[in-house]
């Protein structure tokens, strides 16, 4: 599996305050096989992190860049402790105005959550549950919360 150095990683806020997770596919070699993830990917040579998650979040859910894209953080997480696979982690939420618009083009579909989900007791992997407890935070500290 090829493990790129720079990721954009990618929740989707519905009108109702509802996150939308990616639920990914049960394929050899991918991250995360069968569990809940963000969408998002690698980000390419030459491309900064914001037009990655453009990029993805239409590569993999139709959603145009007309779409409400937030940039939250960026943090490294460090994949199965071993510092040969340090990787950045950019972090957006996309806000959405319909669901309907959503058409999942990678992974086997997508999940809807309640914002006060526990990700630890939810089939994630490590980074991504990284990923949700930041954008927890971010949600509380943009009064965002339910």
């Amino acid at each position: 599996m090829n493990i790129p150095n720079s990721i954009v990683r990618i929740f989707i806020m519905l009108p109702n305050g509802q996150i939308v997770a990616q639920l990914r596919d049960n394929i050899p070699g991918i991250a995360s096989q069968g569990m809940l993830s963000t969408f998002g990917g690698g980000v390419d040579t030459g491309e900064s992190p914001q037009q990655a998650a453009v990029r993805e979040l239409e590569e993999e859910t139709s959603l145009k860049s007309d779409c409400n894209i937030a940039f939250i953080t960026t943090f490294i997480y460090m994949k199965n402790n071993n510092p040969k696979f340090i990787q950045k982690n950019h972090l957006f939420l996309a806000k959405v105005s319909n669901i309907e618009k959503i058409e999942i083009k990678e992974g086997v579909g997508f999940v809807v959550l309640r914002k006060d989900v526990d990700f630890e007791k939810v089939n994630a992997g490590e980074g991504t549950q990284m990923a949700w407890k930041l954008l927890q935070e971010y949600l509380k500290s943009n009064n965002l919360c339910m």
